[in-house]
């Protein structure tokens, strides 16, 4: 097993393998590379430099000294990047994966960037006026803080609940079950206390940074983020390409892999040896 050491003495467990183009994978919350990115590792790196990783206190990563927010994670990602030399890379996040890669972009740009791919996240999760993609179609501070006293007195029944919404046909109770506890691997303060730092975060300012081609990949059965986020994404930023999952709620990589490998490798070639650099959104 492989690791890497941050700065603050974490050690971050990732895998690596194949050649070719770089192809980096940011799982989502309370997930770990392993398991969430199954079925699209071996296909990928057929063909490509595959890294996946796990996000401090997620999967077998330690959880450190460090606070968990996407600040810190998003410091991990660049210490994660510069160690392992990387340059080139097609930044992939998915879920809670996206807003790391959205504040890894935002914080210290894409000079080590080809493209960025975006899974299934909206830069913003709380309901207010004039804003229409929140978490769940409607979400506020209280809901959050309904969530976090949940996972701290009964885990289990606050979360499979919200597994069995991840995707357009909910999976069999041993699979839920077996998600589960994968995710329960992480700390529930570690969970809890980045779910509130990404749920505060209002991502929509980061989009400005981005001047690399986008691919976006979102559920159209999404209840997660119900709305058209993806179709605002792609009107917003510049050079972006959305890919709509007809199939899938939260978890396209899951639901329809062989599609999402296809769409990725078919990008991964499009933006080989092409000047990638446009101009970001205006703030």
């Amino acid at each position: 097993m492989s690791y890497v050491e941050t700065e603050d003495g974490a050690e971050l467990h990732y895998d690596e393998r194949g050649d070719g183009d770089t192809v980096l994978l940011v799982h989502g919350w309370t997930m770990d590379a392993e398991y969430w990115w199954q079925k699209n590792v071996d296909v990928l790196a057929a063909d490509h430099h595959v890294v996946s990783y796990d996000l401090r206190g997620h999967g077998r990563s330690e959880a450190g000294d460090g606070e968990h927010t996407l600040a810190r994670y998003a410091a991990d990602l660049d210490h994660l990047v510069g160690a392992l030399d990387l340059d080139d890379v097609t930044l992939v996040g998915w879920s809670m994966g996206a807003a790391v890669v959205l504040t890894y972009v935002d914080r210290y740009g894409t000079d080590a960037l080809r493209a960025l791919v975006l899974a299934d996240q909206s830069p913003h999760f709380y309901s207010e006026e004039g804003w229409e993609y929140p978490l769940f179609g409607e979400f506020s501070a209280e809901a959050l803080d309904g969530v976090v006293a949940g996972m701290h007195a009964a885990r289990a029944e606050t979360v499979k609940p919200l597994l069995g919404t991840f995707f357009a046909v909910p999976p069999e109770a041993e699979t839920v079950d077996e998600m589960y506890e994968r995710t329960a691997r992480t700390p529930t303060e570690a969970a809890t206390a980045v779910l509130t730092d990404m749920a505060r975060t209002d991502l929509r300012p980061a989009l400005a940074a981005i001047d690399v081609p986008t691919l976006l990949c979102y559920g159209e059965r999404s209840a997660v983020f119900p709305g058209d986020v993806g179709g605002w994404l792609e009107a917003t930023i510049p050079d972006a390409e959305l890919v709509r999952f007809e199939e899938s709620g939260h978890c396209p990589q899951w639901e329809e892999p062989e599609k999402f490998n296809a769409e990725l490798t078919a990008f991964v070639d499009r933006t080989r040896d092409r000047d990638t650099r446009v101009a970001g959104p205006s703030a």
